[in-house]
């Protein structure tokens, strides 16, 4: 049984945020994470173009809201690289067999200073 190395690259992009129905006036940032099966040998790297990554979560700068139906431009990448282990003689098995699970996360606070 020969082993390959896989990489697979997911890109977030978040382009702006529309306040449908939130009703807290405050400060709000996006928190993002990828978890992959741990079956799989693997290796996660996340970047991320503008505010950071901390322990495996990417997060997006933080932006207040004030308004109703008020919309900001948050222009933000994140990017999850994962290097997988496969068994080289089932490739595209293997690969289908692997769990990935995005977690989106939207955090609030009315302090700008936490």
């Amino acid at each position: 049984m020969s082993e390959v190395q896989g990489t697979l690259e997911f890109s977030l992009e978040l382009h702006k945020f529309h306040n449908v129905d939130l009703f807290q006036r405050g400060f709000y940032q996006i928190r993002a994470g990828l978890k992959v099966s741990p079956r799989v040998p693997h290796r996660l790297l996340c970047s991320f173009s503008s505010a950071g990554v901390y322990d495996g979560t990417v997060f997006s700068r933080i932006f207040q809201i004030l308004y109703r139906n008020e919309e900001i431009a948050v222009n933000d990448c994140m990017i999850f690289k994962v290097h997988l282990l496969l068994d080289g003689e089932r490739v595209e098995e293997a690969l289908s067999e692997v769990d990935f699970q995005l977690k989106l996360d939207l955090h609030f606070t009315d302090n700008e200073q936490q």
